[in-house]
């Protein structure tokens, strides 16, 4: 399966690129810029190598990956995804699209969730990709350590979607990362549930002294 990691360069596209690689997917960094996907393909490849893996990892612009993959997620800042989504739409006509986005706001040292009107980001999104299967996926995941191909974790994924299928498709993905268990959170509406999860850790390790928080559900 190939899965475009569009904005595959930034802090969460990092560990997605890195570990589904090591699941075994044929993975796309995708960039707006060519150059910048190559080199930071490269650069993963050179990671993945030191820690004994030999892995092929793909790059292109973002344009170009949409098209070429089965899945796409949407590593991207949340200010640049809905312009990103609209512009790449028919790229993503009949694929699976994940958003792991979260929209904040932060007052002082206070984080707080700021969706749209449609509700959650990812519903926003699937309004913009109406043709495109949208699920929502990762949203509690530290980037940093996630990236960290020493670090070890056990951290629960709520998956969200309202198309069964595609939603399976993602569940069996992040089943495939070691350290990940996908749990089924219901229809995409409740995206803003888990969204809204973020910047609640956040908080959380900011007042505490606490670093790299996931959710675990026991």
């Amino acid at each position: 399966m190939k899965v475009a990691v569009l904005g595959g360069t930034g802090s969460i596209g990092i560990g997605l690129s890195l570990r589904l690689a090591i699941s075994g997917y044929n993975v796309i960094v995708g960039s707006r810029s060519k150059d910048k996907a190559k080199e930071k393909a490269e650069e993963y490849k050179k990671i993945l190598r030191s820690e004994g893996h030999e892995v092929k990892i793909d790059y292109a612009e973002n344009e170009k990956a949409a098209e070429i993959c089965d899945v796409a997620i949407l590593a991207i800042p949340c200010e640049y995804i809905y312009s990103t989504a609209e512009r790449l739409k028919e790229a993503l006509n009949g694929k699976i699209v994940v958003s792991p986005a979260v929209p904040m706001r932060r007052e002082g040292k206070t984080f707080f969730y700021n969706p749209p009107p449609e509700g959650s980001a990812a519903e926003k999104i699937a309004s913009i990709l109406k043709d495109s299967k949208v699920i929502s996926a990762f949203h509690t995941i530290p980037a940093k350590k996630f990236a960290d191909l020493n670090s070890e974790f056990v951290w629960d994924v709520p998956v969200c979607g309202d198309d069964s299928n595609a939603k399976t498709v993602i569940i069996n993905v992040v089943n495939s990362i070691k350290g990940l268990r996908a749990l089924d959170a219901g229809p995409l509406s409740s995206s803003r549930l888990v969204e809204s999860l973020t910047p609640l850790l956040i908080n959380v390790a900011l007042r505490n002294d606490m670093h790299d928080l996931g959710v675990r559900f026991v």
